[in-house]
């Protein structure tokens, strides 16, 4: 009897204690419900809210520079219209391409999915700080996010270069250099970048000057264009197209606005002092005038020229002392260039022209080329070379000889004398490269004909201004007697430029040409 008690009892303990162990959990639960409810009005109470639940994905697996690398936000939320996703600050390699949201099935449920597009344009690793997510009001981050980028040598880089103008003015002024910039970029710093398209493309109411293209980066370069406005009109330097090195390019249309020149004056210079054009009028005249009366430089020496050009050189030496003399100065100096150009006594001209020149006040201004009636000195020397080459020939071969058939001992068929056959391959030879150098010679000398662009001619003294009207500024004034070469006519001005650097638009009345 007392052992069933003691196993009724034993059971009863093991029960009391499985009944006690099932409901303590719900004791403590509701304990904690009760001392957080004490905390609350109303006695609701508060439940811990849950976090999102976040993923990143990268694609592709090892991405590589100017390539798109995709790098996406994953949210466990249904609706993307609750889901805020704020980036980091992004580095300036990576260039931010597109950023798109959509919502995807995961496993049977739907996620957010905010995807960012980049383009990667540098080679090595970096580090993107974590991505802050926001989901009605509950907050959370991703993690960091640190990937390599790498360069593909097998991938063939395509480039598609293209112009633009960089910052262009939006008007210039009349007579004043502007200076603009046109970029080209993209471009196979394999190649050498295209010049001189510019050349001759300037507008009828402009001048435009194209530089030398400055590299600013890997297929990247930058053009100076100096344009000079001669004309208060709109400047429009209209589209080109051109081929080169493979590749299509397009420079695309400027427009440039050119203020009337009164417009100029009464903004940007200030009110000019009425004496001070008359004081230097003044001086100009007075420096003018001292040099009036000025005796023929010198005599011609006949005796230091050779007897066949004596006579020549007399009467060219009379001509000038008697320009000179009427104070023709300008004419007078204008034809002892001529002539110390195109005369055979020209360089014993040299000595009588310098003297001339420094008596005026000029300086260095460099002498003329001597082509013998306009025949290079190249060219007269190979024309007497063929005229002895020919009396060679005529002594080796007299035309009262007759040939033999028959070959005499000792003798060849070619010549009565022995060793001819080698004298006549020397001739033949000889008279070959006289014939090149004449027909190089004879066509430079038609060229140089034919290109009357260039013109030499003296000034009289005169002002150089920077556009063909009296309103531009004065780029440099030219003494009495300066040597100078034309190159360009517009209406009744022409563009003068010396040896030594100075140029400007002079009045045609102004120019003797030679």
């Amino acid at each position: 009897m007392d052992q069933r008690k003691r196993i009724s009892r034993a059971g009863l303990l093991v029960f009391l204690l499985f009944v006690l162990s099932a409901a303590f959990p719900n004791v403590r639960l509701r304990a904690q419900e009760g001392e957080a409810g004490e905390g609350i009005t109303g006695g609701t109470a508060m439940i811990e809210e849950e976090l999102p639940e976040v993923r990143l994905e990268t694609s592709p697996a090892n991405p590589m520079v100017n390539n798109p690398w995709i790098l996406a936000v994953l949210v466990n939320h249904p609706r993307s219209s609750d889901v805020t996703v704020k980036p980091p600050r992004f580095p300036p390699t990576l260039v931010l391409e597109r950023v798109r949201t959509e919502t995807r099935s995961i496993q049977g449920e739907r996620w957010t999915r905010v995807e960012f597009l980049f383009t990667p344009n540098r080679t090595g690793s970096i580090t993107l700080a974590p991505f802050g997510v926001s989901v009605l009001g509950r907050q959370a981050e991703t993690a960091e996010v640190t990937v390599r980028f790498r360069e593909e040598t097998r991938t063939v880089r395509r480039y598609e270069p293209r112009f633009r103008w960089a910052s262009p003015l939006p008007s210039v002024l009349i007579g004043e250099q502007a200076e603009l910039f046109l970029e080209l970029s993209n471009w196979d710093p394999s190649k050498n970048p295209p010049r001189g398209f510019l050349w001759g493309r300037a507008p009828r109411n402009a001048i435009l000057e194209e530089g030398f293209p400055i590299e600013t980066g890997e297929g990247s370069f930058r053009y100076p264009v100096f344009i000079v406005a001669l004309e208060a009109t709109e400047l429009i330097l209209e589209s080109l197209s051109l081929e080169t090195e493979g590749f299509k390019l397009t420079v695309p249309e400027l427009k440039l606005t050119v203020p009337p020149a009164e417009t100029i004056e009464a903004v940007t210079l200030p009110a000019p002092d009425p004496l001070l054009p008359a004081i230097e009028e003044m001086r100009e005249e007075i420096s003018y005038n001292a040099i009036q009366n000025i005796p023929f430089p010198g005599k011609p020496n006949p005796e230091t020229v050779f007897p066949i050009f004596r006579n020549e050189y007399k009467r060219i030496s009379a001509r000038i002392e008697e320009l000179w003399e009427s104070n023709q100065r300008v004419e007078a100096l204008a034809e002892i260039r001529r002539n110390e150009r195109d005369s055979f006594s020209g360089p014993f001209l040299t000595p009588l022209r310098k003297e001339m020149e420094q008596a005026l006040g000029l300086g260095f201004t460099g002498n003329e080329r001597w082509q013998p009636l306009k025949i290079s000195v190249v060219s007269w020397v190979i024309v007497i070379f063929l005229v002895l080459s020919i009396f060679l020939v005529l002594l080796f071969f007299r035309p009262h000889q007759r040939f033999q058939w028959k070959k005499a001992p000792g003798k060849n068929v070619t010549s009565g004398r022995r060793s001819g056959f080698r004298t006549v391959i020397i001739l033949v030879i000889s008279i070959g490269v006289a014939v090149i150098l004449v027909e190089e010679g004879l066509g430079n000398f038609l060229i140089g004909r034919l290109n009357t662009a260039r013109n030499s001619a003296v000034l009289e003294r005169t002002a150089a201004y920077k556009i063909p009207d009296t309103r531009g500024a004065i780029n440099v004034r030219f003494g009495e007697g300066q040597p100078v070469t034309v190159t360009d006519f517009h209406l009744d001005w022409c563009y003068a430029e010396t040896s030594d650097g100075r140029f400007g638009w002079v009045p045609r009345e102004a120019v003797v040409i030679y």
